[in-house]
């Protein structure tokens, strides 16, 4: 009978989780430079007919997905930095005897927001 596998690490450890995030911060990078790229587009169209109603509104919504791009990595940040403070509180309360999965510091996380 075949035995169960054990993981030696949880799947989601420390760099696992920054691995993470700095993949999603660049392309949020991307999303955003393309969301501007979009903007100046529209933005030309604009100047060559103000009364393109089309345009303005394109070019608005291309400001809120550059300004999205921007807000989810502020969030992405925060949250990691959440995370590394959890980890040092959880590695003196590991000192104390106490322990805590990758899992509920998670879960902690995202009830904080």
């Amino acid at each position: 009978m075949p035995s169960e596998y054990q993981l030696k690490r949880s799947p989601l450890d420390h760099n696992r989780i920054q691995k993470i995030a700095k993949d999603l911060i660049s392309e949020a990078k991307e999303d955003r430079e393309l969301a501007l790229e979009t903007y100046r587009l529209f933005r030309e169209m604009v100047d060559e007919n103000p009364q393109d109603a089309a345009a303005k509104g394109l070019m608005v919504d291309a400001l809120k997905v550059a300004q999205a791009s921007k807000n989810n990595v502020v969030k992405i940040l925060n949250l990691v930095i959440k995370m590394e403070e959890s980890t040092a509180d959880t590695k003196t309360k590991a000192s104390k005897g106490a322990e805590n999965s990758v899992f509920n510091e998670l879960d902690n996380l995202l009830k904080d927001e």
